[in-house]
Order: C-alpha cells, then structure tokens, then sequence
C-alpha cells in the first residue's frame, strides 16, 4: 500500500511572500501585509475578516470616563473630571481642559471599527508605528478609565492607513497593547499627543472697533500711547511727539500697536507665580465702552509670557452703537469680572509674533526723516 501525500502549502506561500517581499519598497508595505494576509486565509481557509467595533460597549460608558491617559516616547499626561464634572489638566496646575476634545477623543474611540486585520508579528509593530512608548516605539497608548481606575478603553494608535479611509472616515492602524495582532481601523478618531492642544482655549476676545487707546511701557525706551477719536477711524496716531528727525515709517504704523489684541490666543499656561512679573512691560488697552484691560509681559528664554486684569471706568459713557458695528457690551463691570476669573492667576505664553508687538519701543515704528 503506497501512501500519497499532499505537497504542504507553507513553501509556497514562504515562496509568494519572499517575491513580494523584492518587490515591496517602503511604501508599499502595506500592500504588502495585505497581500500576505490574504494568502494565509487562502491556505488556511480563514473567511475574509468582518469589520467589528473596536470597544463594543463604550458608546454606553461614555458618560463614565473619568481620566484619559495620552503616552509618546516624548510625553505622558492625564486628561480628568473632577467632582464638579469639569475636565482639567492635572500637569498645568488643572487648567480646564477643552471639552470638545475630549467629547471627540471619546466618541472617535467608541465609533471606531476594525475593518481588516494585519501583522501579528512583533517585529513589523513599529512599521505601522504601533511598538509601546514605553520602549522607545513611535506608537502612542490611550487609556479611558472610570472614576474607580478601571480599564474602559484601551489602545496603541499608529500611523495612517493609506488608501484605507472611506465615506470620510480616516484609517489608521491601531493594536491592543497586550496583542501582538494589528488591525486596520476606521473612523474619526485622532490621536492629540501636544498636551497644549488639550487646553481649553477661551480667551480675551476684543473688537477691534472697541480700542480706543493702547497705552505702551515697553522694555526699553520711553513710554508712549496710541489712540484714535472714533470707532470707525481707520488709523490709530502716537500721541506723544515724534522725536527730532525721525518720523512714522508708514502712515498706518500705529496701527501695528491698535491692533495687536487682534485674534490673540495662547499657547500654554503655568501659575502665575511661577513667572516673574517684577520687570514686566505692560500694555494697556482701554476701550470706547469704558474696560481697561493690562497686559504686563515678559520675555524669558524667547518666550513671552502675560499676565491680565481687568478693570471698569465709571465715567466713561459708551457711544451708540453703528448700524454693522459690533454691538458694544453694555455691562462692562460685569465684563471686567468674567475676565478676571477666567485669567487670574495664570500666566499665558502668547505667540512671539504677538508678544513682540506688544512690547515694541517707539524707535521700532520710526525711521529718519528722508530715510
């Protein structure tokens, strides 16, 4: 009796991957798993991988996280509510948090689906940008937890899938820390990896046709203002004359100090005790409606840093409002107070670009005359 046997299909996929493996650049990686992929369910006769989300029941825990923890090679911070259910950053001194961040970060989790499977095997982990940061590895770990410390939610987010987004759903590749399996993964989730990018933005927002004067200290040089007469006056003028043989290097120059509140925002936040003030340029704005806000400011390490408060002028009576104008806030000590809780005790690095405006002497705006 001869006994017959059937040529094992290993060698030849051993074979079809090796090809693949010569023709594959690093763009093509991918491509090339899938295609590895595909052939081990062909030996095998593994079904073709059914989509699945990835964390079934978060969509209904969502209101029960509690903390968020990001982890980079570069960085690790916490995202947590606190008793009164505001999220806050416990690594910059619990400032609040931006809310809709976390309501994305959240959802983009409990929305996500795995729509096809990839490598399991460890060493091809960092291709997809999925090796732990704890070892160095590009991947980032994102951890929900519920307000006991238990696990909701937790992943390793990668690179991007090329060529895998579909109906406006981004692709990335994604892995549970504690399987060496990756996936492909769909949906809206991103991973926010600058812990700035988590702070909540609100900040000072004045019209420009609200600034009537800006009262200047800069670092060096003497003090001047800048002011204009009515809300509507195009250019704003130095009141302070102009030193012998030197004059406005434009016409508009003034404009640069009017304006410079214009779209300010910041970029991070410490206590304000932790930044020294005691040398502080400061920058005074006071408006049409009677608020005056001061900014002092400070350079350190070519970073500028301002501290603001906030006051009332009684005696200022607001003019009517234009027709097209912005409605000028008629409750300014009220104005005045929600901008003091929202700034007091903080200090904010503001862009360079803004900082340098607001300290600017007098001599920057000037050029000699016939020069």
């Amino acid at each position: 009796m001869t006994l017959t046997t059937t040529q094992p299909l290993i060698p030849v996929l051993k074979r079809r991957v090796r090809a693949l493996t010569y023709l594959a650049g690093a763009t093509g990686f991918a491509v090339l798993l899938a295609a590895i992929a595909l052939m081990q369910r062909a030996s095998t006769g593994e079904p073709a991988f059914k989509p699945v989300r990835m964390f079934a029941n978060l969509e209904k825990q969502a209101e029960d996280v509690a903390a968020i923890q990001i982890e980079t090679k570069a960085a690790s911070f916490n995202i947590v509510r606190d008793a009164q259910g505001f999220w806050t950053l416990p690594d910059k001194a619990k400032y609040p948090a931006d809310f809709n961040t976390v309501r994305k970060t959240i959802l983009g989790l409990a929305q996500l689906d795995l729509v096809a499977e990839k490598t399991s095997r460890a060493d091809w982990q960092e291709k997809l940008g999925l090796s732990l940061p704890k070892t160095g590895g590009a991947g980032t770990l994102v951890t929900l937890k519920d307000g006991k410390g238990e696990v909701l939610a937790t992943l390793v987010a990668g690179a991007s899938a090329e060529g895998e987004s579909a109906g406006g759903r981004q692709a990335i590749y994604v892995r549970r820390p504690n399987e060496p399996q990756t996936y492909v993964a769909r949906g809206m989730f991103s991973a926010t990896t600058d812990q700035a990018q988590w702070l909540d933005k609100a900040f000072i927002e004045l019209a420009r046709d609200r600034i009537k004067t800006v009262a200047m200290k800069p670092f060096k040089g003497k003090s001047y203002t800048v002011t204009r007469e009515k809300s509507d006056d195009a250019n704003f003028r130095i009141v302070e004359a102009i030193p012998a043989g030197r004059q406005l290097r434009t016409e508009t120059e003034a404009n640069g100090i009017g304006n410079a509140l214009l779209g300010i925002s910041f970029d991070d936040v410490k206590p304000l005790s932790l930044v020294d003030f005691a040398s502080a340029a400061s920058f005074t704005a006071a408006t049409f409606d009677g608020l005056n806000v001061v900014f002092k400011v400070v350079e350190k390490d070519r970073d500028y840093w301002i501290a603001i408060e906030a006051t009332a002028n009684p005696t200022v009576q607001p003019p009517p409002a234009k027709p097209g104008a912005t409605q000028l806030k008629p409750d300014v000590p009220k104005e005045a107070k929600e901008i003091n809780a929202l700034a007091g005790g903080w200090a904010y690095k503001i862009p360079r670009y803004k900082g340098t405006l607001m300290t600017a002497p007098l001599e920057d705006l000037l050029r000699p005359i016939g020069g």
